[in-house]
């Protein structure tokens, strides 16, 4: 049998991506090197590697700790196709298109935005313009702000510092102050709100997907026409989004009784 030649750089970034989910929490770059035994200028130089890829990502600006990034995740997720989130939220969008009437979305995080992985829209009375693959604000769309909520408030802060927060409608929330206030009602009730805030004729309600680690890994909405709306279809369809996001949360390992509980 032919011998296995073993790329060393190869090996380290490997066993960073194993550390990284064994652990199950983020750690700081002094935690690496010392679990890894290696120089804190290899561990740096793997660690910036590693994240300008996508494989890991910041956790945490101010104590500078790192996890898992969406690159892992769609990596492992590849290989697991039985538990693909596309494949295993699927039913569950045509079921809420077909009861609602509405088109329902699927999405994840990605650099400070959300792509859309997929969405139902067979039953729908109107369609939204978002396309598949493409990407929105997290602040104004009901999937980005159901994943937003999902993240402790420091790591919106620092999303959201660069620069100016973009406004899409009149109705868009563009303070910090403003956004905070609106993620804390969202981890309350379960379920985000667009009230008009991305497009001005839609109203959609949103929830974030979490696995067994009690991490977010996508969202799905259901845009309603906003003239349509009435408080019964409201209480409808926040019930309706927040079951069904509990439903796969629990599919994929989350043991919580509700969502957003450890935010």
């Amino acid at each position: 049998m032919e011998k296995i030649r073993i790329n060393k750089s190869a090996e380290r970034a490997l066993d960073l991506l194993v550390l990284l989910a064994k652990t199950g929490s983020a750690l700081t770059l002094n935690e690496i090197c010392k679990e890894m035994d290696m120089p804190k200028s290899s561990g740096f130089e793997l660690v910036q590697t590693l994240l300008y890829k996508g494989f890991i990502e910041m956790d945490d600006s101010r104590l500078k700790t790192y996890r898992l990034g969406l690159a892992a995740f769609e990596t492992g997720m590849a290989y697991q196709t039985n538990m693909e989130i596309t494949q295993l939220a699927r039913p569950f969008l045509l079921e809420l298109n077909k009861q609602t009437g509405s088109t329902v979305f699927l999405g994840v995080e990605d650099k400070g935005k959300v792509v859309y992985l997929d969405k139902a829209e067979n039953f729908s009375v109107m369609r939204p313009t978002a396309k598949l693959g493409s990407r929105r604000f997290l602040h104004t769309t009901g999937v980005g702000k159901a994943l937003l909520a999902a993240m402790p408030d420091e790591k919106i802060e620092y999303l959201y510092s660069d620069g100016e927060i973009s406004r899409k409608t009149p109705f868009s929330m563009v303070t910090m102050s403003d956004i905070l206030l609106d993620m804390k009602g969202i981890r309350e009730r379960g379920y985000s709100i667009d009230d008009r805030e991305d497009n001005e004729e839609m109203y959609c309600m949103g929830s974030a997907i979490f696995d067994q680690a009690n991490q977010p890994v996508a969202a799905i909405s259901i845009a309603s026409v906003y003239s349509s709306l009435t408080p019964e279809r409201k209480e409808m369809v926040s019930n309706l989004i927040t079951e069904t996001a509990l439903k796969l949360s629990n599919q994929l390992g989350y043991s919580g009784k509700k969502l957003y509980m450890n935010i």
